[in-house]
């Protein structure tokens, strides 16, 4: 309100000035061009030419408008398009994270050429594509990228190896990934697609090596790795010399050596192939620390006498928790090897009560033939023969 009062003022001073001035004679303006003459007062012509200076004004005002209309459209125009690729990048990463691939697959693809596509673009349209079980889409879009230069060479080469690998071109993921430098092959993606590609390959020691850091970077079930790195350790046990599985063995991790875990089987079943016990002597003596499970106290009666009587105390503290007669079993036979006979037959007896098996029923028919039992002992090697037959 103090601004336009001081205008007000302003203006009225002005005017007054000018009607002043206006009513005092300061001369007369002659204008001549060939045989035309103007002559007005000075004032006037003052007061024209400020009218001229304003119209040129605005004229030049309404041309610059009509100019600068097509930039306006433009403009708008190109801000239409910017939102609209926006909207659809939105909706693309969007059906992404909710696993509508074709979705996103769509969406994303739409982006291409928009000035404002990113690499996520082609990239997650890519994956969208590979999800969807479309790796042939999936490769014409990082080739598309590619020519584009719109994706790093290594991104590239690893959503490119995952494709591959989804449609069971496994050398071609390994010449992918070989591309690859030292570098980039560490990255938490590319470990797990070289896990992957290494346990299709049959790679087991690959396996081992990478999987604990592919469980780390949880790109892939959990449930998934564990298969994996049991399959891994169980083949390289089974594959690996025998006199070198004792130690593989050791190396594998805490997790997969559990009572009754495969491994531990499929070690004992490796040792249990070599000529010298002394490797399973060592492998049932550790585990008898921790575990009484079946299969090692049927190996422990399968040992021979040098090593089978150094484990009677460690099989001892089993009997107690012995409900299918192994762990009895594994003291008879330690009790033969010490030359105790008597004490042999009755744990012979309570095996073969606790589970008749066929191993049971044999090893005790033998020890009732030594004790002049044969009646029984035929009976015995009878219902073990019938069980046989019915297997």
């Amino acid at each position: 309100m103090a601004r336009l009062s001081l205008y007000l003022i302003v203006g009225l001073i002005a005017g007054a000035i000018w009607a002043n001035t206006g009513t005092r004679d300061p001369g007369y303006v002659l204008l001549a061009w060939g045989d035309w003459q103007i002559e007005t007062s000075v004032w006037l012509a003052l007061s024209l030419l400020l009218l001229g200076l304003l119209m040129l004004w605005l004229v030049l005002r309404v041309v610059r408008s009509t100019l600068s209309v097509p930039g306006a459209i433009s403009l708008w125009v190109g801000s239409r398009t910017e939102k609209g690729a926006q909207v659809r990048t939105d909706k693309g990463f969007a059906a992404f994270y909710e696993g509508r691939w074709d979705a996103a697959e769509r969406a994303l693809s739409k982006t291409r050429g928009v000035r404002e596509s990113t690499l996520l673009h082609p990239l997650y349209a890519a994956l969208a594509a590979l999800h969807l079980g479309k790796t042939d889409r999936a490769l014409k879009l990082l080739d598309a990228a590619e020519e584009d230069g719109t994706l790093p060479s290594s991104v590239i080469a690893l959503v490119r190896a995952q494709s591959q690998l989804a449609s069971g071109a496994l050398d071609q993921a390994a010449r992918s990934l070989a591309s690859l430098s030292a570098q980039e092959q560490d990255t938490p993606r590319a470990k797990s697609i070289r896990c992957d590609l290494a346990q299709r390959l049959g790679e087991w020691r690959e396996v081992c090596a990478l999987v604990a850091d592919v469980r780390r970077s949880q790109l892939y079930p959990s449930t998934t790795l564990d298969q994996w790195e049991q399959q891994a350790w169980c083949e390289l046990i089974t594959e690996g010399a025998a006199d070198e599985v004792l130690s593989t063995w050791k190396r594998a991790p805490d997790a997969l050596k559990a009572e009754n875990s495969p491994i531990w089987h499929r070690l004992i079943a490796r040792l249990r192939e070599h000529p010298d016990a002394e490797g399973l002597y060592k492998a049932i003596s550790v585990r008898l620390e921790q575990y009484g499970e079946p299969v090692t106290l049927q190996c422990v009666a399968a040992l021979p006498e040098q090593y089978a009587g150094k484990l009677k105390k460690r099989v001892s503290k089993w009997v107690e928790h012995d409900a299918d007669g192994d762990c009895h079993a594994a003291l008879a036979h330690i009790a033969e090897c010490g030359g105790d006979s008597a004490s042999a037959g009755d744990l012979w007896q309570i095996a073969y009560q606790r589970k008749p098996s066929i191993p049971h029923a044999l090893r005790w028919a033998a020890w009732l033939r030594t004790a002049g039992q044969y009646e029984r002992a035929d009976a015995l090697e009878a219902e073990a023969l019938a069980a046989l037959r019915q297997t």
